[in-house]
């Protein structure tokens, strides 16, 4: 028996039950009882009329809502009831208004101080409106700058956009399933399954299915899926010009890795204000003053926290759509917003978008990018190809800190892929392919341009820090050290944490051993090790993986979260090549120099780790391959 003959077959025996029930009914029905009767009928026919209401909404919901997913959050306009919230906004009598950029939908939140009300299409009356100083006027600027920044993008582009197929449903087809519901209340359920299959079969499976992945986008870098400017980034006029401009005059972005301009930065003399807005729980709030202390340790700026109306120069840390933050000072003196979600709720993203807050764009834009990754245009969303645009060389300000695989700045291999299993970006050289994009703690070069930038004149004197160290601003006597070394002046190895480990290691021409603490059994949650090993003068390091490997990862995001790092170049400030994963690696890696620095890090559990061999061999001669042939041949020795 097929399906349909079977949903037959029920309804059929449903309405022969019904009938006898109506014969009950009328048996027992007399003239004392009739307006109790007809009562209990009206209330049945209500039933399935009210059932066939919920399935129009379903409906309506998935053809008008779930479909056009470059629908606006909030609207400028709104038709509903606005909703009641406390106002956060200065007193001034125009709406402030917020842009709310992705490279090719613009949404806008508007808020009214006088009557006290956010008018938003999804935000509950809990959240309140970001202030960012903006009028109406200067929100449609931006806007305007936007869509002429969208508009060359697209021709400038070598891969034309795709026309896209429309997503929804005709509003006859809609009407014609309206009226057969209305006609069929009895058969509103198959009638809805037919209408499932309507859909599926017009090929909107797979954009429900988009949807719904981009919906729960992996979490693993939350600012990367807002619908702003390269993710989480909120522009102002000013800004959206001058990126017209560049893009119209160079065919790319100018900008800074760090924002030029004076008028944004903030003084590094005064403590930075800073509020909450009652968007988020103490324990939250918490969390997001642990983010603020960690950049005060480790820069010359301070936070002090307000609990007055946010009036002035300070960051307000909000709740209002996703992780997103302006780039700098507020230049007209208003306050600086920092939306936080639940989802951004951790130390690593907190840190990135209080970052921007402070100047920080992102590290990927940089204008020698192209010499250390590589865009795969064709595996970018094709609404998102504008975020992968570069910088121009011209007023660029690096502050001398070279392009940093591991800065929390740093978007993931998959950042805005069309399908989860799809690389954005490629690192040039593949063993750093996992180290891009993490979100666990500001590297090195993170915080040392920072200071580079607020901190400079702090300290009246430089010391002859090594290993690619500087002058601490919060200790002018000592440096600030590169991960794996420790010191005054960073000359000794930073020992093991939680096991008896690394150190400084002279390696000869043959082969010696380390390993994860414990190898071949598991090492525990939170053990560091870092090794210094270094070659005889005028030699080079040799390091080779070998035997079981496991260091745990997101695979499916390419990223280490426990790792090995191997720096081999000719400063240890810059963040090396991390291995993870499931796989003994395969590389055979020689040192630049003399020495070579190897960092075991479990941030989050234990596992089996790694094991290596390690051996000195002359500064030229050999090439990579001959050098890996050898050990195989060594090894099977040693293994037999």
């Amino acid at each position: 028996m097929d399906g349909s003959t079977w949903v037959d077959d029920e309804w059929t025996d449903r309405n022969e039950e019904k009938l006898d029930e109506n014969i009950k009914v009328k048996k027992r029905i007399d003239e004392d009882g009739r307006r109790t009767v007809l009562a209990e009928r009206k209330q049945q026919l209500q039933m399935p009329c009210m059932a066939a209401s919920v399935v129009i909404s379903i409906v309506w919901l998935i053809v008008a809502v779930v479909l056009p997913a470059k629908t606006a959050v909030f609207l400028r306009e709104p038709q509903q009831t606005p909703t009641t919230t406390t106002t956060v906004a200065s007193t001034a009598t125009v709406s402030t208004v917020v842009a709310v950029l992705s490279s090719s939908d613009v949404a806008v939140a508007t808020f009214d101080p006088a009557t006290q009300t956010q008018f938003t299409a999804t935000k509950t009356p809990s959240k309140r409106a970001i202030n960012f100083g903006q009028t109406d006027e200067q929100i449609d600027e931006v806007n305007k700058y936007l869509h002429k920044i969208q508009e060359l993008e697209a021709k400038l582009h070598l891969e034309q956009q795709t026309e896209v197929k429309s997503k929804k449903l005709s509003l006859e087809v809609i009407n014609t399933f309206t009226d057969d519901l209305t006609r069929n209340l009895e058969t509103s359920r198959n009638l809805f399954i037919k209408i499932t299959m309507f859909v599926m079969s017009k090929g909107l499976k797979r954009q429900l299915e988009d949807f719904g992945r981009r919906q729960n986008a992996d979490v693993v870098n939350p600012d990367e899926q807002g619908r702003f400017f390269e993710g989480d980034i909120v522009l102002d006029v000013e800004q959206a010009k001058e990126i017209y401009e560049s893009v119209a005059k160079h065919g790319r972005r100018v900008k800074r890795k760090f924002i030029g301009s004076e008028l944004r930065r903030w003084n590094p003399r005064k403590p930075i204000a800073y509020s909450f807005d009652g968007s988020h729980t103490s324990r939250e709030q918490r969390v997001i003053e642990l983010a603020l202390e960690h950049w005060h340790n480790i820069t010359c700026l301070d936070f002090e926290r307000f609990d007055d109306e946010p009036i002035g120069n300070r960051i307000v840390f909000t709740d209002v759509d996703g992780c997103a933050s302006n780039v700098g000072r507020h230049p007209l003196g208003e306050p600086q917003y920092v939306s936080l979600a639940p989802e951004c709720i951790r130390l690593g993203v907190i840190a990135h978008e209080v970052a921007h807050a402070l100047g920080f764009w992102h590290e990927q834009s940089r204008p020698d990018r192209d010499n250390y990754v590589t865009v795969r245009w064709e595996n970018i969303d094709k609404d998102s190809k504008g975020q992968f645009l570069k910088e121009q060389a011209i007023d660029v300000d690096t502050g001398s800190v070279p392009y940093d695989y591991g800065s929390i700045m740093h978007y993931r291999s998959k950042a805005f892929a069309r399908y989860d299993d799809l690389f954005t970006l490629n690192t040039n050289i593949p063993d750093y392919q996992k180290t891009i994009g993490q979100r666990d703690q500001l590297s090195f070069n993170d915080i040392r341009l920072m200071n580079v930038i607020y901190c400079s004149d702090v300290c009246p004197r430089k010391l002859p820090c090594q290993r690619g160290g500087y002058t601490d601003p919060r200790r002018c006597d000592r440096c600030r050290c590169p991960d794996g070394f420790i010191g005054q002046l960073c000359e000794h190895v930073m020992p093991g944490y939680g096991a008896d480990c690394g150190g400084r290691v002279q390696v000869t021409p043959h082969w010696s051993r380390i390993s994860s603490p414990n190898y071949p059994g598991e090492f525990r949650e939170g053990q560091e090790c870092s090794w210094l090993l270094t070659a005889p003068r005028g030699q080079r390091v040799q390091f080779q993986f070998y035997g079981e490997f496991e260091m745990y990862c997101k695979v499916r995001h390419s990223l280490c979260m426990d790792y090995v790092e191997i720096r081999n170049s000719t400063d240890f400030a810059n963040t090396g090549m991390r291995y993870c994963c499931f796989g003994t690696p395969k590389s055979a890696i020689i040192s630049a120099t003399e020495d070579m620095l190897v960092l075991f890090r479990s941030f989050y559990r234990g596992g089996k780790g790694f094991q290596a061999q390690v051996r000195s061999i002359p500064a030229s001669g050999k090439t990579a391959s001959s050098i890996l042939n050898e050990f195989k041949s060594e090894y099977s020795q040693i293994s037999h």
